[in-house]
Parts: C-alpha cells; structure tokens; sequence
C-alpha cells in the first residue's frame, strides 16, 4: 500500500513490482484504491486530505438522529407503547 506519495512515484512503483499496488492518495496509476468508509460517507466532518471525495454528508444526518433520540428519552416518549413487549 502506498499512502499520499505523488502520483508519478506511485505509478512507477506499481509498474516495476510484481505484486499489486493499493493507493490511497496515491493518483490512480496503481492497481486498487483504498477510501475509508467513514470518510467516504462523510461520518466524520473533521478529516479533509485532498485524496478524500465525500459521496454523503452522514455527519450531520447522525449529529440530527442522535439529538432527536435524546430528545425522545428523556421525555419517555420512547419506548412508546407500541414499541414494548
């Protein structure tokens, strides 16, 4: 696995070896790429390298679900009776 090295370092790697070659801020001239699930979804807002590219924003959908939650415990509406046994 190579790791933010420039990308014509990283290709050149991955030609010359014989085993396959995994970036992850690497260019896209090696053989597979890794992107941390957490930061492609965007859980974590606090984390920006430039090889990150967020598909969701699930940190504030999180941050808005929990405090709702919250919410719903503390004034006993949840459980509510159709969600206990």
């Amino acid at each position: 696995m190579l790791e933010k090295i420039p990308a014509a370092l990283a290709a050149t790697v991955a030609q010359e070896v014989k085993i396959p070659v995994i970036g992850i801020g690497a260019g896209n001239g090696v053989d597979g790429q890794v992107l941390v699930l957490h930061d492609m979804l965007g859980i974590n807002n606090e984390f920006h390298p430039r090889f990150l590219r967020r598909y969701l924003n699930l940190y504030d959908e999180i941050k808005a679900a929990t405090a709702k939650y919250i919410t719903d415990v503390k004034s006993r509406d949840f459980p509510n009776s159709k969600e206990q046994y």
